[in-house]
């Protein structure tokens, strides 16, 4: 029996000869400051659920939030709603 994904399988055999590709001279360059790099973390349940529910309702994986959030609080992006709070409150006044 085959299946619908084998034909393309062999379609894309048909239409690709991966044995005429070149290796590129010299070594691979990676751009460190590029690079994704796997870490581990330990967080509260709760505040994993709120990050999986909020990605979930931007239509993004909860990883990429976590790496927003953390890129956009190194560049000095986000503002604690404490500091909001009281610069509205020092306007009003």
């Amino acid at each position: 029996m085959r299946f619908e994904w084998d034909e393309r399988k062999d379609s894309m055999r048909n239409e690709y000869d991966l044995r005429k590709l070149k290796r590129r001279p010299g070594k691979v360059r990676v751009d460190g400051s590029a690079a994704k790099i796997p870490v581990s973390l330990r967080l509260d349940g709760s505040d994993l659920a709120l990050l999986k529910s909020e990605a979930e309702k931007r239509g993004i994986p909860y990883q990429t939030l976590v790496g927003s959030v953390l890129h956009q609080y190194l560049n000095g992006e986000l503002v604690e709603r404490r500091t909001l709070e009281a610069l509205k409150k020092l306007k009003v006044s």
